[in-house]
């Protein structure tokens, strides 16, 4: 069974099962994880078995990797002088088996999925009634990642599928989500365009700058925006 209980260790005590030499598209994928462990910290736990006094890695190598090449450059940062984990149970014979439960666990590393997977990870949990508590510990990110995350579910369609692309961050998605109506995030959106940040956009709302073109020719400038909780969306409004 999977134990959920996190740890820490000093980043000596881990050992990979097999010694691999980084190219080609696997050194690809390390470098990327390196870059979102400076940018975003290591959101996910190395999964572990013990040996002795060395921890080797079933599920995380790649992310063992990316921590040995930042201690070796100088990169790594004070917080992760320990390493979290999880000890997973083990017993002689039993490796392979432990890593195909770890993969139905659905511990993917939540640094590596898409921006539509993460949403979708976290409004999978909230529709299984999770707390913002209880989703953070889960998914092992931050309380704000996951209110971020679910303010996408407030986003009109065209807003919703920029942030999946890749066209807004999450930061612009929050500041827009934080308006109400979809019609005028969209309009904001067309207005300021996908490069304004969010700042930039929380101001044209406060300003009352959103406009709506109604089809008979008049036209609503919407007031100043209101404070939302938008992490308390309903399920049926995190399944549209």
């Amino acid at each position: 069974m999977l134990s959920t209980k996190v740890k820490m260790a000093k980043l000596s005590r881990f050992r990979a099962p097999t010694t691999r030499i980084l190219y080609g598209e696997r050194l690809r994928d390390v470098t990327q994880i390196q870059a979102s462990i400076v940018k975003h910290g290591l959101l996910n736990p190395l999964i572990v078995i013990s040996r002795g006094q060395k921890l080797i890695v079933v599920d995380g190598k790649k992310r063992l990797a990316a921590l040995r090449r930042m201690r070796f450059s100088g990169e790594l940062p004070r917080s992760l002088v320990r390493v979290p984990y999880i000890l997973v149970n083990h017993e002689e014979g039993q490796y392979e088996a432990n890593e195909a439960n770890i993969a139905t666990k659905r511990l993917r590393p939540m640094s590596l999925l898409s921006n539509q997977e993460r949403f979708e990870e976290v409004a999978r949990l909230r529709r299984k009634g999770y707390g913002l508590m209880e989703i953070a510990s889960e998914l092992y990110v931050s309380k704000s990642c996951v209110k971020d995350l679910l303010c996408v579910a407030l986003l009109s369609p065209r807003l919703r599928q920029a942030y999946f692309g890749g066209t807004i961050s999450i930061n612009q998605a929050r500041a827009f989500a934080s308006l109400p109506n979809t019609d005028a995030q969209d309009q904001l959106l067309i207005a300021l365009g996908p490069f304004a940040n969010a700042p930039e956009i929380l101001k044209a709302i406060e300003d009352g700058e959103t406009v709506i073109e109604m089809a008979d020719d008049n036209v609503i400038i919407l007031p100043s925006r209101r404070p939302l909780t938008p992490y308390r969306a309903g399920p049926d409004r995190l399944a549209a």
